[in-house]
């Protein structure tokens, strides 16, 4: 969990999630962006990131893999795996 690995795959999640959460908000309609409530959309895009992080620690805590359900694997983990 305390590799550079890790935290470049942590924050591409993070980073998704953000993207995710903002789409989310703004929505499919076409909307005027300077009538957008950013500061909504910027809060709610955020917390998803929060998430992300705190899923991804969650998941490092146990194998020093930042996927839950193991679809993502880390060089570190991998190794950890194969000497079990």
């Amino acid at each position: 969990m305390f590799t550079l690995v890790f935290w470049k795959a942590t924050f591409e999640r993070t980073v998704a999630s953000i993207a995710g959460g903002a789409l989310s908000v703004i929505g499919a309609d076409a909307f005027g962006a300077l009538d957008a409530d950013w500061v909504g959309i910027l809060s709610v895009a955020l917390g998803a990131g929060a998430v992300s992080v705190l899923k991804a620690l969650a998941a490092g805590y146990v194998d020093g893999n930042p996927s839950i359900g193991n679809a993502e694997t880390t060089p570190e983990s991998t190794a950890k795996h194969l000497a079990e």
